[in-house]
């Protein structure tokens, strides 16, 4: 009877993990915030700290001059948390909560350290589709930049209009 609570348990907790643990769809939003994060962590410009690679779903592997040489650091991304830990130096875990705006594709964090408190917030967005750019454009425009376009197209669209009909018109020419 005991087995069977301990690998309900230990059922429980793995579903759990891998439920809340799911990765962001955003991995260049993840690049940035990781490095952020590492950097408040550790009181360094975003500058001074390096992306190296991804080492699988939303875990990234960052380095940095600390403590009198290069070092390490893993950042995991999920749905609701970021996860911090150095490789080379254990004690520096963290896992940190934040949100996600689905509306703007940002990521918003909350963390500072005691030996380096700030009052921003670590903000990353997601790099946005050619289709939202295309958006972004038209919106940002002036009502009289549209109209101009507009008839701009419609006289480009007139003047090409006439020579095909002119060419449907006329007979055959033998010879």
């Amino acid at each position: 009877m005991r087995h069977c609570r301990i690998f309900i348990f230990a059922l429980m907790t793995v579903v759990i993990t891998a439920s809340s643990a799911m990765a962001t769809e955003f991995m260049d939003m993840d690049i940035k915030i990781g490095r952020e994060v590492v950097a408040n962590a550790l009181c360094k410009s975003p500058a001074e700290v390096n992306y190296v690679t991804k080492v699988r779903d939303n875990l990234y592997l960052y380095s940095v001059f600390y403590a009198k040489k290069e070092s390490h650091f893993f950042v995991g991304v999920y749905k609701d948390f970021i996860r911090l830990q150095g490789k080379e130096f254990k004690t520096i875990t963290r896992t940190i909560p934040y949100k996600f705006d689905e509306a703007t594709k940002c990521a918003v964090v909350q963390f500072s350290v005691p030996d380096c408190p700030t009052d921003a917030n670590i903000v990353a967005c997601s790099e946005k589709t050619l289709e939202e750019k295309k958006d972004d454009e038209f919106w940002d425009k002036s009502i009289p930049e549209l109209l101009e376009e507009d008839l701009e197209k419609a006289i480009k669209a007139g003047q090409e209009e006439p020579q095909q009909n002119d060419t449907e018109g006329q007979p055959e020419t033998q010879q």
